[in-house]
Parts: C-alpha cells; sequence; structure tokens
C-alpha cells in the first residue's frame, strides 16, 4: 500500500508545489459582494433534492456552464478525470465505462451490457441484454451531470451495477424569455476540424403556468484515424444533430407537469476506430469502407402532485434505440495482400434496434413526518431485434444478396444467399423488470442520521435465435441454429448508511449496498465442447464504504475522503468459442476491488484564485482462479478489466474582471494508472498524463453577454492507447489492435446568451 500511496500522492505533491498544474471544476463563490464560501451543490441522485455534502455516499458533480466554458463536448471529456471511473471511448456512441474497476470487458465492442447505469434525469437508457448505444449529450443547455460511484439498485433496479452516469437536463421556467447560442471550432493535431453549434430559448407561454424550452445542436466529428491502403486520412470523421424540447405546465400550485422529448443521431460514411499498431492511428487491414449510423430518442411524461405532508411523482418514459452498421473483417480470415481486390474482402453488416417502456410511481415525504421516506413501485418492458450477416463480397454478388455492400440493412436477402453466407443471424428478445422499493431516514439527536432502503425486483428475460449459414452450422453439428429459452430471476437490494455529524462542517458515514445486473439468452448456439451455455444469470455486488466530509476556513476548504470495499459474484464475462471464434457470455469466478478516494475544493487567499484536486486508487481483481473457453487460465488476482490501479486530476483556476471584461483562466492536470482491456490482460492500457488549460472572457453588462472562450486539451499531444484487444489471424498469430485518446485539440468557443 505504501508503494501505491507513493505513486499518487509524489506527483500530486508536486502539484501543489506548482499551483499553476492544478485547476477549477464545480468551485465557485458566493453571490457577488457577500462572504467568499465554497457553493453550496443541490443533487437529485437519490431521488431526493439534496446537498451533496448530506449524501452518504460517492457522488461526483458536474455544473453544465462550467463544462461549456471549458469546450467539453465528450463525455469522455470530464468521466476520464474522475478518479475511481475509466472510460474506454472509441466512437460517438461507442463507449465503455467502468466505475471501482467492476468490468469485465472494457472492449467497445463487447456485447455485454454495461455495469455503469446512463441515465437521462430518472430514465435508464441502460440495455438489459446487449450492449448498445451510449448517450453522449453535449454540455450545452446542460443543468449538470453527476457521477453515483457504487450500486444503485435500490434507486434504479438492474440499471446500475456498479454505479450511474446521471444528466439533468436544463428545465423550462416562467420567469422570463431567453435565448442563447454558441458556435465552437475545433482543430486536432494529427486529425481533421470541426464545426459544433447550437441554440437554445426558454419561452414563456401563459402567465406563470406555461413555458417551453427548445434546444438543438448540430455536431461535426473530426477525423482521427488514417487508412494506409488507400492513403485516405482522417477517415472517420461524421456528424450528427441533437434536438431537444421540454415543455412545463403548472396549472396550481400544487401540480407540476413536465413533457419531455429528446433525439440525437449520428453518421460517418467510414467509421474505422482502431489501429494496428501503438505509434499511430492508422491500419492498413481495410479493403472496404464501413459506413455505421445511430439514434436514439427519449419521450418522457412526468407528474408531480404536492399535498400538504406528501408528493406522488408518476413518471412514464419511452425510450427507443437503432444502430446500423458495416464492418470490413477481412483480416480474421485472410492476410489481404497489397493491391487485393474489394471483391475478396469479407464483410459483416448488422441492424441493432430497441424500445423501452417504463413507468414509475414514487411516494414521498414532505411534511413532519417522524421519519423522512419515500417510496414506490417500477415497471419496465424492453424489446430487441438484432440481425446479422456475414458473406464475402463476391459471395453475396455472386447470389444477389445485398447488392451494394455499402447498404446498411440486410434487407429481403434472399434464401440462397443465407443459406450460402458465413452466418445469417437475428435475435428476438424481451425483457421485463417489476419492483417495489422504499427508503426511509430518520435523524436521531439532530447529528445522527440513520437510512435503511430496499428494492424487490423480479426480472424476466425470453429470447430467440436463428442462424443459417457456414458459421452457425459448424457450431451447432451441421444443423441450422432455432432456440427459444427463458430465464426468471427475482431478489433484493438493500441500502444501509449511518451519518453521523460530528461537527457542524465535520461528518462522518458508512454505507452498504448491493446491485445487479440483469441476466439473459445466449446469442449463439449452445456447445457443451465450447463451453457455451444456453443461458446466463445475473451478477451481484455488494459496496461498503466508509467515508468522511469536511469543510474548513469558513467554508473556503474542503476535504473529503472514502474507503471502500467491493464483493463481486457471478461476473458476466465476454468469452470466444474455439471453433468457430463467435463471442458468447458466461459467468466466471468472483472478484473483489479495494481503493480510496480522496477530494479537495479550496477558495485561496488569493481573491479569484480556486483550487481542486481528486485522487484515487483501485485494486480490482479476480478472486478465483478459473479457465476460460480458450484454455487459459486466468489467475486469482488478476487485475479487472477497467481498474486504473490510480488516478488523480488537478486543476487550478484564477477569475477576476478588467474594464468590465470577466475573465477566466485555468489550468489541469491528470493522470490515469495502467490497466488491461480484458481479463486476459493482452495489451496494457492507458497509464498516461493530461495537460488542459484555457482561457474564458466574458462582458456581463452588454445586453447579449457574450462569451469567448480558447481551450486546449492534451497540450503535451501524449498518445496512448486508452483501450485495445486482439484478433486472431489465420496464420494463427493474434494481432493486437488500438483505440487512442484525443491528441492535441484546440477549442475556440463563441458564445451570446440574452
Amino acid at each position: 500500500m505504501n508503494n501505491a500511496f507513493n505513486r499518487v500522492f509524489r506527483p500530486c505533491r508536486l502539484c501543489f508545489l506548482a499551483i499553476p498544474l492544478v485547476s477549477y471544476s464545480g468551485v465557485a463563490a458566493s453571490a457577488e459582494g457577500a462572504k467568499r464560501q465554497l457553493e453550496e451543490v443541490i443533487v437529485t441522485a437519490t431521488k431526493r433534492s439534496e446537498s451533496l455534502r448530506d449524501i452518504p455516499a460517492s457522488i461526483a458533480h458536474f455544473d453544465g456552464s462550467t463544462l461549456e466554458e471549458q469546450g467539453k463536448l465528450n463525455l469522455a471529456d470530464y468521466l476520464q478525470e474522475t478518479p475511481g471511473v475509466v472510460v474506454n471511448n472509441a466512437a460517438p456512441g461507442i463507449m465503455r465505462i467502468s466505475i471501482r474497476g467492476i468490468g469485465v470487458d472494457n472492449s467497445p465492442d463487447a456485447t455485454i451490457p454495461s455495469a455503469v447505469g446512463i441515465l437521462i434525469g430518472d430514465t435508464s437508457f441502460t440495455d438489459p441484454y446487449i450492449g448498445n448505444i451510449t448517450p453522449d449529450l453535449s454540455a450545452f443547455d446542460l443543468a449538470s451531470v453527476e457521477v453515483l460511484k457504487g450500486p444503485q439498485g435500490t434507486v434504479f433496479g438492474g440499471a446500475a451495477l456498479s454505479g450511474a452516469v446521471r444528466y439533468v437536463l436544463e428545465a423550462p421556467h416562467t420567469e422570463g424569455f431567453e435565448l442563447k447560442a454558441f458556435t465552437q471550432f475545433s482543430d486536432v493535431e494529427h486529425g481533421g476540424e470541426a464545426f459544433t453549434s447550437g441554440v437554445a430559448a426558454n419561452i414563456p407561454l401563459y402567465e406563470d403556468k406555461l413555458a417551453l424550452r427548445l434546444g438543438l445542436v448540430s455536431r461535426e466529428y473530426p477525423g482521427l484515424y488514417d487508412n494506409r491502403r488507400s492513403g485516405e486520412n482522417d477517415v472517420n470523421d461524421g456528424g450528427g444533430d441533437q434536438v431537444r424540447a421540454i415543455l412545463r405546465w403548472l396549472p396550481t400550485d400544487k401540480l407540476d407537469i413536465k413533457l419531455t422529448y429528446l433525439e440525437q443521431d449520428y453518421s460517418v460514411d467510414d467509421g474505422v476506430f482502431i489501429a494496428d499498431n501503438r505509434e499511430e492511428r492508422s491500419l492498413d487491414d481495410f479493403l472496404l469502407k464501413q459506413p455505421n449510423s445511430h439514434e436514439f430518442s427519449l419521450t418522457s411524461l412526468e407528474l408531480r402532485y404536492d399535498f400538504d405532508r406528501f408528493s406522488i411523482m408518476s413518471l412514464s418514459s419511452l425510450t427507443t434505440k437503432d444502430r446500423h452498421s458495416f464492418a470490413d473483417i477481412s483480416a480474421t480470415f485472410f492476410s489481404p495482400p497489397p493491391g487485393a481486390p474489394e471483391a475478396t474482402a469479407i464483410f459483416s453488416t448488422s441492424s441493432h434496434s430497441s424500445e423501452a417502456i417504463s413507468q414509475e410511481l414514487r411516494f414521498q415525504s414532505t411534511g413532519d413526518w417522524w421519519v423522512d421516506w419515500i417510496a414506490g413501485v417500477y415497471s419496465y418492458d424492453y424489446e430487441m431485434y438484432f440481425d446479422i450477416y456475414i458473406n464475402t463480397v463476391a459471395q453475396d454478388r455472386a447470389t444477389g444478396g445485398l447488392g451494394d455492400i455499402t447498404s446498411l440493412l440486410p434487407i429481403g436477402i434472399p434464401s440462397l444467399t443465407r443459406e450460402s453466407s458465413l452466418l445469417y443471424a437475428f435475435n428476438d428478445a424481451t425483457a421485463t423488470e417489476e419492483a417495489v422499493f422504499f427508503d426511509f431516514t430518520k435523524t436521531l439527536w439532530g447529528s445522527l442520521h440513520l437510512s435503511v432502503g430496499a428494492r424487490y425486483y423480479e426480472t424476466v428475460v425470453k429470447g430467440g435465435y436463428d442462424g443459417v449459414g457456414v458459421l452457425a452450422r459448424a457450431a451447432n453439428n451441421g444443423q441450422k441454429v432455432d432456440i427459444f429459452k427463458e430465464i426468471v430471476e427475482n431478489g433484493v437490494s438493500p441500502r444501509y448508511s449511518i451519518k453521523y455529524d460530528v461537527a457542524e462542517n465535520l461528518s462522518v458515514y458508512a454505507q452498504a449496498a448491493k446491485g445487479f445486473r440483469f441476466g439473459g439468452i445466449q446469442t449463439i448456439p449452445a456447445n457443451e465442447a465450447d463451453g457455451v451455455p444456453e443461458t446466463y444469470k445475473s451478477d451481484k455486488l455488494w459496496n461498503y464504504e466508509l467515508g468522511l466530509r469536511s469543510a474548513w476556513l469558513d467554508n473556503t476548504f474542503q476535504f473529503d475522503a472514502a474507503i471502500f470495499k467491493i464483493d463481486y459474484k457471478d461476473p458476466q464475462i465476454q468469452q470466444k468459442t474455439q471453433t468457430s471464434n463467435l463471442a458468447f457470455k458466461n459467468n466466471v469466478g468472483s472478484a473483489e476491488s479495494t481503493g480510496y478516494e480522496v477530494s479537495l475544493r479550496w477558495l485561496t487567499p488569493i481573491d479569484g484564485l480556486a483550487i481542486t484536486f481528486d485522487g484515487g486508487e483501485v485494486d480490482s481483481h479476480t478472486s478465483e482462479a478459473f479457465v476460460d473457453s480458450t484454455g487459459n487460465t486466468i489467475a486469482a488476482g488478476t487485475q479487472m478489466p477497467g481498474a486504473a490501479e490510480s488516478q488523480f486530476s488537478a486543476t487550478a483556476s484564477y477569475f477576476n474582471d478588467i474594464f468590465d471584461v470577466n475573465y477566466n483562466v485555468y489550468l489541469s492536470y491528470s493522470y490515469i494508472g495502467k490497466n488491461f482491456g480484458d481479463l486476459a490482460q493482452t495489451e496494457p492500457v492507458n497509464d498516461f498524463a493530461t495537460l488542459n488549460g484555457g482561457i474564458s472572457l466574458s462582458v456581463d453588462s452588454w445586453s447579449f453577454r457574450p462569451q469567448l472562450s480558447i481551450n486546449v486539451t492534451n497540450i503535451r499531444d501524449e498518445t496512448a492507447p486508452i483501450g485495445g484487444g486482439s484478433r486472431d489471424l489465420p496464420t494463427g498469430e493474434v494481432q493486437s489492435i488500438y483505440i487512442f485518446n484525443a491528441p492535441r485539440t484546440i477549442n475556440a468557443r463563441l458564445s451570446i446568451e440574452f
């Protein structure tokens, strides 16, 4: 532990000696003219509006306006600066997140559902059956982002095994009309250029009863990867739009109705996001372009009615996701020689769509009760369809298959094409969760806070899989695949906590919480020789946490710390069959994770200078040995994927004004330690530091309040793989593949607000 401690805090001491190497995130002083203090942060992560410092749990909070000012466009840009959180961001919508080392496959193409829940408000976007699109909302007109560390099973059910990332949208208000807009130019070193623009308006419609908030963001994504075979650079440039509309109606003082619609899409003509070497973002394996597209939407209706002593809240949500992809997988079957014709290529095209309907009815105390309480019922219905078609270009053309191979959908494939292809398969599945939950908090003697909560749930997953073609028959003793299974599970996810206020600005807490993730049906034929089971069950974990929160120097200095231990049972892992190299899921062994996290916020005696530091360490490893599908023994003590041994982030910002011009200068330094993308530990990833900085100028006295920000990320242009894996080549060799962090990027942003 001493060596680990030194790895984290020796560089941190250097950061504090050189104040410019540390920065601000979420630090602000009180209103002008008032006493300088750290600002109180209110969150709704527990489905109550509470001060973050009153919650006995680890929560990171990012203010939307601060993210805008720093030019943050990607979720990964700020999550990677959060200790205990590891992000593998391959492409827009293709992201794997692990929290506190819980994740068994951090590769972006993993089909295992994420262990980390992604929520917009209280609506989950985490698919319970298969990995899918990860929403990556623009920070523009976003109220905040909350990162909840540890399982959230009591509050959010099977959507958040190891934690959750929660977007909080800016709500409409009736106080007056607002209009704001921005445009941002991004110039990427060794890559392309891109523009992102947006406009948002708050529109009162009727007195103080009705208001509408609209937002539109149009975004370009710069290309980062080169195709050495074709000689094209920055091939993966793409774009997409995001639309938000929220209508709020306050017919009485007691009733609040909010209707939300959100939609986001993305498309790219050549979605390459991997490299075959560690030195540069390039490869030469692809004979074909790889168009990809996806979109998702949210429609929700939220009603809240306040009685004298309690409130009732109803949330009805509909979410949809659609993804279409085309991939050149030739290198998996043969090594394309120089000048190989397009007709020799082997491709895969897939379509993935899902729809989920959720309903939550929640009751919550608001008046004078002997105990604060929340209770509710929850229902979730999910449908998913996935198909995949693998074939050679020549065979596809000869049998009249897809015709134009750049088509994204394998619509109308003739039977001959299906049977003669390498693989044609589809999967149809449904998943449901029914649950009741409660959470009680009792305060004794004004300083001791006891909480207990629990969620009883039942999940049902039904799946059908049909497959024909060479690979399907090879995995099923020469027969076509036609299976249908059902798995039913139930359980309880409890949460216990105790918090003691030692003094006015000093408290300690302890918490124990349980989480789970859906089990499911296999998406390839069961095969005893390959160790492929028909179904896999849910995995579960317990998180035990001790924490401290403190404020000093008249609330200008805050120091928080937490230590945790996680017991992880029956982890779901992705493996590949020996005979046909098809991916499947299985429960294997167990794991444990231990670590600590520290955080400080300091408004220094130098007026306008704020300093923050966040650091931590995670030791996440298997706790029992097992043999994987390839016959390799994974020893006890093997580091879990996505578990960075150490992380820290330090930031300093200076705020002041001159001649009515406000300026804010910041510099930040962050480090993420070495980890692996899979349990086989094929390739080490991460282990790099990032230096970011910027300046923002604004004029509040002008009617349109202009703001100009110049930000530079990865100033030193450090290049390191953030993800990777391997693929088996026909020669018998194993080829390593890599996904890299973003190179140095300059962002220039201009915004106005009326």
